[in-house]
This record gives structure tokens, C-alpha cells and sequence, in this order.
């Protein structure tokens, strides 16, 4: 599909958030909020990230970083603010980061994004008092993708080398996936993506193979325990699927809810994130909360 293609989906997907967003304006008196703070300082809006606590939280609290989704084409990390509220009302510091998207860039550049903006909260975790000793990743479909990258890079110097990307040496102690977007040679509605998440410059560099199969990130990387989210009525469920098959084959430690068919509402592609309000979404909230503590 074209560069046109994928521009049309963006405004179907972010129209969509934009209405739903409208009716979920919350009162946030409760928060402390610092918003658009600079990882990379070049004026650019997909190099900026949020910072959501609560006010006189322990400098020892736990940190949660979300990798927001859109299928690596649409929307920045102000889609992914109700998620994000909920996280730091349970008494997480919340990192909310954004990157560059696709067909402006590329995947490498957003991987690239998303691993400069970890290396930056490293260096400047005293300063907005991250504890990355009780460090947690999150991320929603393409969010997911992204966050299965930076972990992979993160702790393999092979992957690091073939990525000319230098590692972030945070060492997370688990992490979520909602929807994860495993694939991007897509057949489905996501398509759109297959043919410009790489371009001529990507053809025969050792990282080329893992952006058109990031599945093969899993036979390098060593990641942390895992917590995986799908549901019945998520349109890739597919792909959360596969993914927990391979990890069950490369032995990595992880657990998977995933959700039969609502029956209040529709439990939709990454619905935790789109309808936090929902029951089953205060499940997942519990239960990757506590999956996240044992792992501590």
C-alpha cells in the first residue's frame, strides 16, 4: 500500500481516538503531570515524553514506561493518557513516551527512538527521581512491537552490533504487552504497514531481517518474565498468540490472559488501554500489577 494508503489510516485511527478521548475527560487535581520534556531536543513532536505521578511519591516508588501503540503510523503518546493515569494512581512514577512515525520515518528510526529515550531517562533518572531498580516497559500493539525490541537490544551485544544501536542498560524487571503487533508483512486491516516500515536504505543490513520478522529477535534476546494481554475481539489476536508460543519454545517465563467474548461491552484490540473504566480492564491492571511485584 502506499505512503497515501497509510496517511488515510492515520486519520481513520486518530479521528476515532480523538472522539473517544473527548469522552473520557477525567479531573486530574489528584496528579502530578509534567508533560513534553525533550529526550532528543530537536523541536520534534515524536521525541517528547510525560512524566504521571502522584503528588509525594516515594522517591523509591516503582517506574512503569509505555511505549503507546498506532500501528507504528498513527498517533503520539497522549493517546495512551487514561492508561496511564491508572498506572500512576496505583503508585507507579509513569514515563509516557512518543517517536517518530511511519511513512515520515522508518522502523529502524523508531526503534532508534524508542532505545535514545530509554538511554535518556538512565542518565537522568536522579533528576526526575526514577528508582530503575523497580523498572517496568508496557506497550499496546505496535507499542508492544516496539517494547519487544528495546528489550531484545537492550541485553545482547549481537543485536546491538547488527542495529548500530547502543543498548540502554536499564534492566527491566518484567513487562506487558496489550495486542502485541508481532507481525509487519501484514495480509490484514494493520497491511498498510508491510511495505514502507523498511526502504532501500534498510535492504541488506544485519537488522533488516528482524524488522520484517521481529520474531527472530527471540532466538538472540534474553527477556525479562512477561505478562501478555489479548482478548476474543481483538482483531490480531492472532499475533498475541504466536508470540506466547514462542516464548514457550525459547523457554521464557510469561503469562497470558486472555479474554473470551464480553458480554457488557466489546473487548476490542488493546481495550485496557482505549476503556481503562472497563471491569476487565481492572483485571488487567491488577493482575499485570501483581505479576509485576512477584517478579520484583
Amino acid at each position: 500500500m502506499s505512503k497515501l494508503g497509510v496517511l488515510f489510516w492515520r486519520h481513520v485511527f486518530e479521528s476515532g481516538d480523538s472522539k473517544r478521548l473527548a469522552q473520557q475527560v477525567q479531573d486530574l487535581t489528584d496528579l502530578h503531570i509534567i508533560r513534553d520534556i525533550p529526550y532528543i531536543d530537536d523541536g520534534e513532536q515524536g521525541h517528547l515524553f510525560d512524566l504521571y505521578e502522584l503528588p509525594g511519591l516515594d522517591r523509591n516508588a516503582p517506574v512503569m514506561i509505555n511505549i503507546h501503540g498506532g500501528g507504528l503510523f498513527a498517533s503520539y503518546k497522549e493517546v495512551n493518557v487514561n492508561f496511564n493515569y491508572e498506572w500512576a494512581r496505583m503508585g507507579y512514577r509513569v514515563i509516557s513516551i512518543s517517536y517518530r512515525r511511519i511513512p515520515e520515518t522508518t522502523m529502524i528510526r523508531q526503534v532508534e527512538d524508542v532505545m535514545a529515550a530509554l538511554r535518556f531517562l538512565k542518565k537522568h533518572a536522579e533528576e526526575y527521581s526514577l528508582d530503575l531498580n523497580s523498572c517496568f516497559l508496557t506497550g499496546d500493539s505496535a507499542g508492544a512491537l516496539l517494547s519487544l525490541f528495546a528489550l531484545s537490544i537492550g541485553n545482547s551485544e549481537k543485536l546491538q552490533k547488527e542495529f548500530g544501536i547502543r543498548g540502554h542498560d536499564i534492566a527491566f524487571r518484567a513487562a506487558g504487552t496489550i495486542s502485541i503487533m508481532l507481525d509487519t508483512q501484514r495480509r490484514d486491516l494493520m497491511r498498510a504497514v508491510s511495505n514502507v516500515v523498511t526502504d532501500r536504505n534498510d535492504r541488506g543490513q544485519a537488522y533488516e531481517k528482524y524488522l520484517k520478522d521481529p520474531a527472530k529477535l527471540l532466538n538472540e534476546a534474553k527477556l525479562p518474565p512477561l505478562f501478555l494481554v489479548t482478548s476474543e475481539e481483538d482483531l490480531i489476536r492472532k499475533d498475541t498468540v504466536k508470540f506466547a508460543g514462542l516464548l514457550k519454545a525459547h523457554g521464557c517465563r510469561f503469562e497470558m490472559k486472555d479474554f473470551a467474548k464480553g458480554t457488557d461491552h466489546k473487548l476490542v484490540h488493546v481495550f485496557p488501554v482505549m476503556y481503562p473504566m472497563y471491569t476487565e480492564s481492572r483485571e488487567v491492571f491488577d493482575a499485570m500489577s501483581a505479576y509485576f511485584r512477584e517478579a520484583e
